[in-house]
């Protein structure tokens, strides 16, 4: 299925799931990406939303100190084909083991949802297991779902 996965996360913890951004070296100088581009170090590579408006009607207006990001590759197509034929390679699924570890961040958002549709269940989390469990039910061929998955900072 054609999913869509973006995450929102604090600005000042980008480093701290191993995000970097992707620099451009040209006649000496580096440079940013445009849009910019954020990296793992397994090479999972994120885009960056500037216009959040979408963003905002889902979550409620958005930080200043939030970054959206957009999945650029196919990747998420190897964890879809993982929960509905091989689960027992989950554990060695890059994009899984990435997500687990936003769980580590103050604050998070994860939306996964199909080509024209809208988040139609949400779920605070508070561990791994529950991102792993909710990606994975989320993503069964034989009931998709189009979820957001969030953990929002104690006030």
């Amino acid at each position: 299925m054609d999913y869509v996965l973006d995450i929102i996360i604090p600005k000042k913890e980008v480093e701290t799931v191993k995000l970097n951004e992707k620099l451009i070296e040209w006649g000496g100088n580096t440079y940013s990406c445009e849009p910019p581009q954020y990296v793992t170090d397994t090479d999972i590579i994120f885009e960056q939303i500037e216009n959040v408006q979408y963003f905002n009607k889902i979550i409620g207006e958005l930080k200043n100190d939030t970054i959206v990001l957009h999945l650029k590759r196919d990747i998420l197509f190897d964890l879809e084909y993982a929960i509905n034929n091989d689960e027992s390679t989950l554990k060695e699924n890059k994009l899984l083991s990435f997500l687990e570890e936003l769980i580590n961040l103050s604050e998070f958002y994860i939306l996964m949802v199909r080509e024209d549709e809208n988040v139609k269940e949400r779920y605070r989390i508070s561990t791994k297991e529950e991102i792993s469990i909710r990606l994975s039910d989320s993503l069964r061929w034989s009931n998709p779902k189009d979820v957001l998955l969030f953990k929002k900072r104690e006030s």
